[in-house]
């Protein structure tokens, strides 16, 4: 897993925790994120952004610094609420391995300016683009809850204005201001034990600094969870690939608006355990395929039929409701996640609006109070049949 922090040898902590010391401590003048690099790969932490104020000497330490060990303080010139939302820059880097969130993710947001020759590079053919919107947007995920079917992601976009705004008002709305000003660090430990760090400015000298672990706060979480629609909402713009941030949170419970369709197939040598149950998106209307034959014999087919919306919501519900891991299609032949599938001759794939390849759901949340979708496409296609 790639993080901010390097995973190499001792001396590699030693020198990131000093970093970070004086930045908070001797209190440089304000950093800018210059989302000029890659997102993080291993490397010192040079360019994430500090704070525009500078700590005091009153700043509460808990304990003397001890190489291996633990750092703690809070610094007062942090604000716990911020109501600017004019953001000149942010950072975040969140990695986990236990728990809901298991993968890591660096986000990097600030204004594009034109004489900045790293940020021209790195917006490449579409410097038009970047100009025009105002901000750019770095994405990086590695989702990897399950290592064979990990996926990592990366992904720099034009967003605007507004889209800074509305991110600058979820940071607010996610809680995350309460932990400003945290430095609590032990140095030493994998970043896979958990890792939370932020560094923001704003136009009104105000900042976000917290750097944490080991684990990732709640509060870390819900900021996840709170600027994540507005992260789907710039990928798909875009007609980039967002399925990793659908993978990174088991609790999430994917759009059922992402979904375009959902395939359900086996062949057996039984022809009542031989079915197919199509659902197809075009545009807002959606179409149910299904073919299958019961205990008694009797066949039900319907072919392309428009379903009705209170319908389409009940199928859709029963698939997003199992929070599916979304494994790449061409590398997940094996295994099935909805119980009702022989693994060597059927296939369960769903396919994402604005997103080229199909993918496998597996290992879903299979509660007793949600529908199978199984059992749904079934009841859908004895409706429909012509």
């Amino acid at each position: 897993m790639i993080s901010i922090l390097p995973k190499g040898a001792a001396s590699s902590h030693i020198i990131l925790v000093a970093i970070l010391i004086v930045v908070l401590v001797v209190g440089l003048s304000a950093l800018q994120v210059s989302c000029s690099k890659k997102p993080p790969q291993g490397s010192e932490p040079t360019n994430v952004p500090t704070q525009t104020k500078n700590p005091t000497s009153s700043a509460k330490e808990t304990r003397e610094h001890i190489i291996g060990g633990r750092k703690s303080w809070v610094n007062p010139n942090a604000s716990k609420d911020i109501t600017s939302t004019d953001l000149l820059n942010f950072f975040m880097s969140m990695t986990n391995d236990s728990g809901d969130i298991q993968g890591s993710i660096d986000l990097e947001l600030c204004e594009f300016d034109e004489n900045n020759k790293s940020l021209i590079e790195k917006a490449g053919n579409n410097v038009k683009r970047f100009k025009k919107s105002g901000y750019m947007l770095t994405i990086y995920v590695i989702d990897d809850r399950y290592s064979d079917y990990g996926e990592e992601m990366i992904a720099t976009v034009p967003v605007d204005k507004d889209f800074s705004i509305r991110f600058a008002e979820a940071i607010r709305k996610s809680g995350v201001l309460e932990l400003n000003g945290i430095y609590d660090w032990t140095n030493g430990l994998p970043p896979k034990a958990g890792e939370f760090i932020i560094g923001a400015n704003y136009v009104s000298g105000e900042f976000i600094s917290i750097a944490m672990n080991p684990s990732i706060p709640l509060k870390g979480i819900s900021l996840y969870r709170s600027i994540r629609p507005l992260l789907l909402e710039a990928m798909l713009d875009a007609e980039k690939n967002y399925v990793p941030l659908l993978n990174l949170d088991s609790a999430f419970m994917t759009p059922a608006e992402l979904i375009n369709t959902i395939n359900i197939r086996q062949n057996h040598m039984t022809i009542t355990e031989t079915y197919i149950f199509t659902l197809m998106r075009f545009s807002d209307t959606y179409y149910l395929t299904g073919h299958f034959t019961d205990k008694e014999g009797q066949r039900y087919a319907c072919d392309g039929a428009e379903i009705e919306s209170a319908d389409r919501d009940r199928l859709l519900n029963a698939f997003v409701q199992s929070r599916y891991y979304y494994a790449r299609s061409d590398d997940s032949d094996n295994g099935s996640s909805d119980g009702a599938l022989d693994e060597t001759i059927g296939s369960f794939t769903v396919s994402f609006k604005g997103v080229r390849r199909s993918y496998r759901p597996i290992y879903g949340n299979m509660d007793a109070s949600n529908e199978s979708v199984y059992k749904v496409f079934r009841e859908l296609t004895r409706k429909y049949s012509e």
